[in-house]
């Protein structure tokens, strides 16, 4: 666990730090931004009709100029970056491996590992107002890489030729301070799991021997999530005597989502049989635990009014919906019958903060099955008294541990291999190892700045109290030893001021100490609300929100977006066109492939996939169809990947592209984007128009 700890930080520091490098030039412009009005805050989203005519052109203008230096930054840089990365990312992920993987396949090692020329690419860029004294804006992270590295164990060989990541960034800039730089730290996080995938070569390409590709995917999945998908930050100090207790950023508070009801869901008929399915789900949001529901026997309507908790880091957090019909014999899986995403900030925001969103098969095409889902979300409070006894897949509280130094080890600077085993209830949490590095790092007064949250369940209240929080202070990357352990009492936190302790306390023999942060809080769920009846059949794309004193339906939430709801842009996007797509040769005596091709469009951070039909036989297909969403930032970016229908339904990927609203309004509505495959262009096109409403 230490090891893979370990890994994770120095390769999510390495990564995180580039991404920071060029986010910091972003601070002062974000600084002046951010302290506007509302309408500041929305950049030019919100500008009245006649105002924006005037400086559309010149808006577009700054924003594009400014995500093209960030991402002008790495490329510059990318001829250090990568060789960097590359070192950094073998040495914290090559140990991980002999704890990985199974048999001879432990002595796996690194022979080579050459990030390539293709450097990371920043859009789609949104600043949040200015609130509680920090600066926080998001950002698309792209890479699509060709890269050379290689693996070895033994006379096994593999490599990987490709990386592909997608992910959005959160940075939160805090505490500000009246000194330059102004910023005493920068903390950074996946707002979702991000999407990774590495093309296999060798071994792991011809066969899934011994699960290889699978734990190799697996570990890498765990180093990201492990410490920068949120709630999970990696902070980057600008000041060095910024307390790290000052920059966290705690949890908005818990999402308590309840899977209201099901509809269009379809019997199966098969020869032997009729199948009404027996519908559950699985519910996941960001990197918590997935929730199931009960399974609703033999309906084609279930209703399961099931609720479940969880910690809400950001309202732009995902929530996948998977629905599932339940097979109880011995060799029947379970039926997989589609999956919707949305996010809790969609489902807030929606009338009665309900909403009802259709299942996408694994074409992304409508399977006529919809869900109903309904959101609150609960304040955390000062811990008065605890429920020892919450309904089944609600939470009691939530516990922050953060472990920030330690001071006075018992050992040599050359020995100081430090870091910190947290133990709660049957749970365990390990910061990474902290060496001495002289000028910077002080391996005797180590640093480690890192926050775990714990949400306390049932499972905590068992035993009518909830359990201690146990410090083990080690040394030693490989076989650590015991530089002393202290106990702390839940009794004493629930006793503490607000439920936080806050101290620096000797820890084993002599004057080492361990300077720690504790806080509980508890859930306060009275203001929760019950679900409203969704209209059936209205589209998921298009719901309503909250009412207004006069009963009827508005466009937007009450206070400042009904305020603005005149003034709020949209965005007709539209495919037009393709060309250049290429007829595939196939054997003698058999008819040439003519591509059949479709286009998944997503727009901005929405996780909503739109497909468009599939043109057939055709190398220069034409679509013309539309989609109208809301525009509140012109850097928001139209992500579109190309695909070949195939009749077996293994469809071939033709390529990507990413374009942002305010280029395709520069050109005067319309653009001809090459589609792109492992960083190359590939001579196939795809024409876009976008149109203000």
């Amino acid at each position: 666990m230490g090891r893979l700890v370990e890994a994770a930080f120095n390769a999510g520091f390495a990564v995180g730090s580039t991404l920071t490098a060029a986010a910091a030039y972003l601070v002062f412009q974000l600084m002046f931004k951010s302290t506007g009005n509302k309408r500041d805050s929305f950049e030019t989203a919100v500008i009245k009709a006649k105002e924006r005519k005037a400086s559309t052109s010149k808006s577009m203008m700054a924003s594009s100029e400014q995500v093209n230096f960030l991402t002008d930054i790495v490329n510059r840089l990318w001829v250090k970056l990568s060789p960097a990365i590359g070192e950094t990312v073998k040495t914290a992920v090559e140990p991980t491996l002999a704890e990985s993987l199974p048999g001879p396949l432990a002595s796996m090692h690194f022979t080579k590992c050459d990030f390539g020329q293709v450097p990371f690419r920043f859009d789609n860029i949104l600043v949040h107002p200015l609130n509680d004294g920090m600066i926080k804006f998001d950002m698309d992270v792209v890479w699509d890489g060709a890269c050379n590295i290689k693996l070895q164990a033994g006379r096994i060989h593999l490599g990987v030729k490709n990386i592909k990541l997608f992910g959005r960034l959160q940075f939160i800039m805090s505490p500000l301070i009246d000194l330059l730089p102004c910023i005493g730290a920068i903390q950074y996080g996946f707002i979702n799991p991000p999407t990774l995938e590495l093309d296999f070569t060798g071994l792991a390409n011809l066969a899934d021997i011994g699960g290889v590709d699978k734990k190799i995917r697996t570990i890498l999945d765990d180093v990201i999530a492990g410490v920068m998908v949120l709630p999970n930050r990696m902070t980057y100090r600008m000041d060095l005597a910024c307390d790290y207790r000052d920059a966290f950023a705690a949890p908005l508070g818990i999402a308590r989502l309840t899977a209201v009801s099901g509809r269009g869901f379809k019997v199966e008929k098969t020869k032997f049989k009729t199948d009404i399915p027996d519908v559950y789900l699985r519910v996941k949001l960001g990197s918590s635990p997935e929730w199931k529901t009960s399974v609703q026997n033999n309906t084609l309507s279930p209703a399961w009014n099931e609720s479940a908790d969880f910690v809400l880091s950001d309202t732009d957090q995902i929530v996948e919906i998977q629905a599932w019909d339940e097979d109880t014999g011995v060799l029947d899986a379970d039926d997989e019958l589609g999956v919707a995403y949305t996010t809790v900030g969609d489902i807030l925001t929606a009338r009665g903060k309900t909403l009802e969103v259709e299942l996408l098969n694994e074409e992304n095409i409508g399977t006529g099955a919809f869900i109903t889902l309904h959101c609150d979300v609960c304040s955390l409070v000062k811990p008065t008294t605890f429920e020892t006894s919450p309904p089944s897949n609600h939470l009691a509280g939530l516990l922050t541990i953060m472990v920030t130094k330690a001071f006075d080890l018992p050992v040599s600077k050359e020995e100081a291999q430090s870091f910190v085993k947290v133990k709660f209830g049957g749970q365990e949490f390990v910061t990474s190892v902290v060496y001495d590095y002289p000028g910077y790092v002080d391996g005797q007064n180590p640093t480690y700045d890192i926050s775990f949250l714990v949400p306390i369940t049932r499972e905590h209240m068992e035993s009518g109290t909830l359990p201690n929080v146990q410090f083990e202070l080690l040394n030693g990357a490989t076989n650590p030893t015991t530089l002393g352990s202290l106990s702390i009492p839940a009794q004493s936190l629930l006793e503490a001021p607000d439920g936080v302790i806050t101290e620096s306390r000797v820890i084993g023999a002599g004057p080492t100490k361990l300077q720690f942060y504790l806080s509980l809080k508890g859930v306060d769920d009275t203001n929760v609300s019950s679900p409203v009846a969704v209209p059936a059949g209205r589209p998921s794309s298009a719901p309503i929100v909250s009412d207004n004193e006069g009963g009827g339906e508005v466009t937007a939430s009450q206070g400042q977006e009904e305020e603005q709801k005149d003034e709020l842009e949209k965005v007709k996007v539209t495919i037009l066109s393709g060309k250049g797509f290429q007829i595939k040769k196939t054997r003698k005596f058999k008819k040439d492939d003519i591509p059949d091709v479709y286009c998944c469009v997503k727009f901005g951070s929405s996780p909503k996939v739109w497909r468009t039909t599939t043109i057939k036989d055709e190398v220069a297909p034409e679509w013309g169809e539309s989609e109208i969403y809301n525009l509140t930032n012109k850097n928001q970016v139209i992500s579109l990947d190309a695909f070949d229908a195939n009749k077996r339904g293994d469809d071939d990927y033709l390529g990507s592209m990413r374009v942002t609203v305010a280029k395709v309004l520069l050109n005067a509505g319309k653009l001809e984007m090459e589609l792109q495959d492992d960083g190359k262009p590939l001579g196939q096109f795809i024409t876009i128009a976008c149109e203000l409403l």
